[in-house]
């Protein structure tokens, strides 16, 4: 006999594995019709032992939800930041939440991670996972919410998405530098198309550009780098090689890669920003690296939270179309985009 499950009730009743959860948890988020019939239907195929008739009272559970967050094993303060937002929200809202990092084999693999039950009510990722691995989940009647959107307009949404913005941030930051003088502006960035957020950050850089009529010299411009074969310090080493003559200012998507960089340019006797000026991204590694970077400031903390709160929002709007919030970031400018 085939194992029973949430996701066979689900098939059988019509309806969402999500509701099929509420209701056995008499969660007052489904309505008692509902939760009667998916409750005698349990009883009926041995899920759940029987229950009295229909004078019996259902009430609701106070029992919170149980959330799994899903991230790769990068370990980047940026990812931790966002993490404890989400545990600190989801603990204030009486949440249970449970870390599982990704393996590159369990993605490649569409291997789930250990823990992911029908107990769990949500998955978060906090780290885009491959786009076909997070449908493979959805797919198995997880609720699913994203950290930052998958670029390819062809591929179905899967889940409502929180993210930072990117055009206006960078558009400033790049417009900061032509102001100053600069017109030989490099761009450097990841997966800029694939993810939303990095796209954002090459669009703002292009908008700026075009708009102060510079032309994009393709030897300074690389937008769409991989994270696999990315950050490694040779990697930088070989870009800056690649410069040939230098140029006056380089726009980074995001301050890890301003810092391998900085550090690339000073093996080759050159100063940041007395020689080339550099912007980051995310105010997450200025205070690893003199000089600090002017950067974009993204709340890390609120991002996890805000996922949190909209989270809680569909469970009590499951038939409302996805949603996609965008937060803004604040422009620091710091000493590394200044011509002294």
């Amino acid at each position: 006999m085939a194992k029973i499950t949430i996701q066979n009730m689900a098939k059988e009743l019509g309806l969402s594995r999500n509701t099929v959860s509420l209701a056995l948890k008499r969660s007052e988020l489904v309505s008692v019709q509902t939760q009667e019939m998916v409750l005698r239907y349990a009883a009926k195929i041995g899920y759940i032992d029987d229950i009295p008739g229909k004078e019996r009272a259902i009430e609701p559970s106070n029992k919170g939800y149980r959330i799994m967050i899903l991230r790769k094993p990068e370990g980047a303060v940026y990812w931790d930041k966002v993490i404890n937002g989400i545990s600190e929200e989801a603990s204030k809202n009486h949440c249970q939440t449970q870390v599982a990092v990704i393996s590159d084999e369990e993605e490649e693999n569409g291997y789930f991670p250990l823990g992911l039950d029908e107990k769990i009510d949500a998955v978060f990722c906090v780290k885009l996972l491959r786009w076909e691995y997070v449908k493979k989940i959805k797919d198995s009647g997880y609720p699913i919410f994203i950290l930052d959107g998958y670029q390819d307009s062809q591929k179905e949404v899967l889940g409502d998405v929180v993210r930072s913005e990117g055009v206006k941030s960078v558009s400033f930051l790049t417009r900061h530098l032509i102001e100053q003088g600069m017109t030989r502006i490099g761009f450097l960035n990841e997966h800029s198309s694939s993810y939303e957020s990095m796209h954002d950050r090459y669009i703002g850089y292009l908008d700026a550009m075009k708009e102060a009529g510079l032309s994009l010299e393709s030897n300074l411009v690389e937008p769409d780098m991989r994270d696999t074969d990315f950050y490694y310090q040779s990697t930088f080493d070989a870009l800056v090689e690649r410069f040939g003559t230098m140029p006056e200012a380089v726009v980074c998507g995001n301050d890890q890669i301003a810092q391998y960089l900085t550090l690339a340019l000073r093996k080759k006797g050159l100063r940041v920003p007395e020689d080339i000026a550099v912007t980051g991204f995310d105010d997450d590694e200025s205070d690893r690296l003199d000089p600090f970077f002017t950067t974009v400031h993204v709340n890390a903390k609120w991002l996890g939270q805000r996922m949190v709160q909209v989270f809680l929002w569909r469970m009590q709007n499951m038939s409302a179309p996805y949603e996609k919030i965008v937060v803004e970031g604040k422009v620091i400018i710091r000493k590394s985009s200044r011509r002294l």
